[in-house]
């Protein structure tokens, strides 16, 4: 059970960093024309950039605020379990389990300690981003 958890959480952050990149990609322009071998090619010109809509900016903010959150949770709960567990079988039978068990608590704990700072992060950022806007909308 405990190589589950470690799996999964694996998998949770490679998924996150999937999406992530594939909602913030950016088309470049292809070119397909042959190197000019007479002088150095000039600077291609920077690719797009997406567009800035306030919803979609507020979206992606949100969910990435409730899936820290909702992941944070979820490991809180793996370390009350793994920490009983690991309690009980240190002091009843097989004692290397139980290390075993404490230590991988020792782990989810600290990846919700990791979660929840990004959480604080998050939460100052909006924070700040609206100030800003409503400063914007007093001045403009």
């Amino acid at each position: 059970m405990p190589w589950t958890l470690v799996l999964r959480y694996i998998v949770r952050i490679v998924a996150g960093l999937l999406f992530w990149r594939l909602t913030t990609a950016r088309r470049a322009a292809q070119s397909t024309a042959a190197p000019q071998y007479g002088r150095p090619p000039a600077a291609p010109p920077p690719p797009p950039r997406l567009a800035q809509n306030p919803l979609a900016a507020r979206l992606r903010e949100t969910a990435s605020l409730g899936w820290r959150a909702f992941s944070a949770v979820v490991l809180l709960v793996a370390t009350a379990l793994l920490t009983s567990g690991g309690v009980t079988l240190t002091a009843l039978s097989p004692r290397w389990l139980g290390i075993a068990m404490l230590v991988l608590a020792a782990v989810a704990l600290t990846a919700a300690v990791v979660d929840l700072l990004g959480v604080r992060t998050l939460l100052r950022a909006r924070r700040r981003r609206i100030s800003a806007e409503a400063l914007r909308r007093q001045v403009g």
